[in-house]
């Protein structure tokens, strides 16, 4: 009589990989979620009920002109309008944590450290051109437009798809633009280049 027996084979299995895992990409998460939730909290009368609010988006409005184009989209235009100006008043902040998580994972993940010159200067004009579009609202004009209006007039759509389109996304292109600029006049991406290549971390 044969005694088969059977081998159990333990599997292990891998633990999922963190989609934010430095404390700048938390931050980062942090500050999506965030700048997401504050539409809620705002009042749709906001520029008619307060005067300050007013001089604000005027000011931010100075600055960044995709606000007045977004407000002259006539769709729910007070609450656009004071929205997305809080939100690109908080940007310089989410371009600090753009940029310190570019040189936190230059010795990783991050591609653009290790390109070379004649692909560098390419994907530095493509972010440029983006973020030059993104302040001129994409130019996007079409009220009739469902994703348009779901953007502009929705506080679900503006407090994420919105955002990320319209700020969000724009900010960390010009902080992965300044990062490839400073790391190649700095000379820190050649380096990092140098190092790759002699299979050094």
């Amino acid at each position: 009589m044969n005694v088969q027996t059977a081998t159990k084979v333990k599997v292990v299995a891998r633990p999922k990989e963190l989609v934010f895992k430095t404390p700048y990409e938390k931050a980062f998460g942090a500050y999506i979620v965030l700048t997401g939730l504050i539409v809620f909290f705002i009042p749709a009368d906001i520029l008619k009920s307060h005067a300050w609010a007013v001089e604000f988006t005027d000011y931010m409005a100075g600055w960044v002109p995709q606000i007045d184009l977004i407000t002259g989209l006539g769709v729910r235009p007070d609450l656009g309008r004071f929205y997305y100006s809080v939100v690109w008043a908080m940007s310089p902040l989410l371009f600090v944590l753009c940029v310190l998580m570019g040189l936190d994972r230059r010795q990783r993940t991050y591609p653009f450290w290790n390109l070379p010159i004649h692909k560098a200067i390419p994907l530095a004009l493509t972010l440029s051109v983006i973020v030059y579009a993104s302040t001129q609202g994409y130019w996007m004009t079409n009220t009739n437009n469902g994703v348009l209006r779901f953007l502009v007039g929705n506080r679900l759509g503006m407090a994420y798809v919105g955002n990320i389109t319209y700020v969000a996304a724009p900010v960390m292109f010009a902080a992965g633009f300044f990062n490839v600029v400073a790391g190649w006049m700095s000379g820190a991406i050649p380096r990092h280049i140098r190092r790759q290549a002699a299979g050094e971390r």
